[in-house]
């Protein structure tokens, strides 16, 4: 085995051995983009292009060889990577460790690259497809890779290398909700608006109601699924009446189109809650 290759594993195999334990919500988790720069502006990207080399799994170990870069769970791909357009074509310019402000590791593009390094930089001309550039606000996190939602994306589109198109999307109508920024306001709302009156007495029964809400282009919900009903249909038909009533709930969109997004939605039916809500 080349000693590279082996030093990279075996630095690297108690990070796998986290990540196999690692329970699905963390192992699910948002990633830090690459960096662009153009015109000035030094701007996140979120896409990989490095990832489209056919043989970026040989390169991998020997990006920071015997160096020791930090891995976390927000930059699973193992580094963060900088490009810039020059003359309309895509370079790349820089390859940092993913926690390169803490341990000051970036790979020797040379080394890596070889003759393909000219000029302190590499042409990207392999990169055919497109860069997603998010911009302004952000207006709902996903824990999740690259999935968060923003006011306006530019897409980039490249021709091994070369810059062919661009294109902004306008998602600034996306709304978030006080109900879904706040589960506090969000609990009240449904309890306090159940109709106590048709719920029967339940004694020390809890029933429980799982319901998915969807956003759609208005800010109401745009359905009401039942996911998981109660024993007694009036309580379900209880929790989708009082769901349905939200005077106000999210509206995201993406690529400029409205984006419908799911709420799993949990409503405990109990007589603790009666008497806590009933008016």
């Amino acid at each position: 085995m080349n000693k590279l290759v082996g030093s990279y594993i075996m630095k690297n195999i108690k990070a796998l051995l986290l990540v196999l334990f690692l329970p699905l919500t963390v192992v699910a988790t948002g990633q830090v983009g690459d960096i662009l720069i153009w015109k000035g502006d030094t701007l996140t990207v979120f896409s990989n292009p490095l990832e489209l080399r056919k043989d970026i799994n040989s390169l991998r170990p020997k990006l920071f060889g015997i160096k020791e870069a930090g891995m976390n769970t927000g930059c699973w791909r193992g580094y963060v990577a900088e490009w810039e357009i020059i003359e309309d074509e895509l370079y790349l310019t820089n390859l940092f460790s993913c926690s390169y402000y803490q341990d000051s590791v970036k790979a020797d593009l040379k080394k890596v690259f070889g003759a393909a390094y000219k000029n302190g930089k590499v042409k990207a001309s392999w990169v055919t497809g497109e860069l997603l550039i998010p911009k302004g606000r952000l207006v709902h996190y996903v824990h999740q890779g690259y999935d968060s939602f923003y006011a306006y994306e530019l897409v980039l589109s490249f021709r091994k290398g070369r810059l062919v198109g661009q294109k902004l999307y306008n998602n600034s109508m996306s709304h978030k909700s006080i109900y879904s920024e706040n589960p506090d306001s969000l609990q009240k709302f449904i309890y306090a608006t159940i109709d106590w009156q048709r719920v029967p007495n339940l004694n020390d029964k809890k029933e429980r109601v799982i319901l998915l809400i969807y956003s759609g282009k208005t800010t109401k919900p745009d359905s009401v699924r039942v996911v998981r009903g109660a024993e007694n249909e009036i309580l379900t038909n209880e929790a989708v009446r009082v769901v349905s009533m939200l005077p106000d709930w999210d509206v995201y969109y993406k690529r400029g189109k409205v984006y419908p997004m799911p709420w799993t939605m949990p409503i405990i039916f109990s007589e603790e809650k009666r008497k806590k809500y009933a008016r």
